[in-house]
């Protein structure tokens, strides 16, 4: 674990962050971050298990450090998807909660496209979101209560980010 207004933050190429409630950070520490990405590096952030509150606070979160840029859906033909040296994730599953009458709730698994977000800087995303679980199933929990991807593709997609990270700067 490492504060965003922590020194050491330097000493890391990749940050990771997820959550399920609503957060604040100081403009000292939106400034930090906003360094340390400038430096190349890189934030991969979740809602663990589609959490709303998280989902929220980290648009708004993006929307202090960065006022001029906007999270963007990432297209499913870039390289983050589809590099021949990166896990090709143009289709993936995901974990869905359905309604199944009377006020019951069922698990089902769909398969599409990833819906991952970013903001790009000089041709490079430095933030890459997903409002939807990745680090759950990443510890291999599979609750149909988690709207999220499932264990293997989260797997994937965060091999893909940190890939991305790494050979991308």
């Amino acid at each position: 674990t490492v504060l965003l207004s922590d020194k050491s933050l330097f000493d890391y190429s990749m940050l990771v962050m997820h959550g399920r409630h609503q957060f604040t950070t100081t403009a000292a520490e939106r400034e930090q971050l906003r360094e340390y990405l400038g430096r190349g590096r890189l934030l991969m952030a979740d809602a663990c298990c589609g959490a709303r509150q998280f989902d929220g606070a980290f648009r708004e979160f993006m929307k202090q450090l960065y006022p001029d840029r906007k999270l963007q859906r990432i297209p499913v033909d870039h390289e983050l998807f589809t590099d021949e040296n990166m896990h090709d994730l143009r289709q993936v599953e995901r974990r869905v909660a359905v309604e199944a009458g009377n006020a019951t709730i069922e698990g089902g698994v769909v398969r599409g496209e990833p819906f991952l977000e970013g903001i790009e800087i000089d041709g490079r995303y430095v933030v890459i979101y997903s409002k939807y679980d990745i680090s759950c199933a990443l510890e291999r929990q599979a609750s149909i209560a988690c709207t999220g991807y499932v264990t293997d593709d989260a797997v994937r997609i965060a091999v893909n980010i940190l890939l991305y990270s790494m050979l991308r700067k």
